[in-house]
């Protein structure tokens, strides 16, 4: 492998490490999100809005969850 191939395989496992920390990261708060909602709702606060909310974040974390095992797959690729 010549020098400058290898330095893009760093460039690029740097940059899906960075980008898995971010969907991670955001997974992390739409996470704590959500319980804190679940928990609101449950203390009696169920009007629509906050049902409509809730299930919006709650898509949204699981595109993001998705997209993280995507972003892994591709990253395991590029390790091999």
């Amino acid at each position: 492998m010549t020098a400058g191939k290898e330095n893009y395989q760093v460039h690029l496992t740097k940059r899906k490490d960075k980008k898995l920390k971010k969907l991670e990261d955001e997974h992390d708060y739409l996470n704590r999100k959500t319980k804190d909602l679940d928990e609101e709702r449950r203390d009696g606060d169920r009007d629509t809005e906050s049902k409509q909310l809730l299930l919006r974040l709650k898509k949204t974390k699981l595109a993001i969850k998705d997209e993280i095992a995507r972003v892994k797959q591709e990253f395991g690729k590029l390790i091999k």
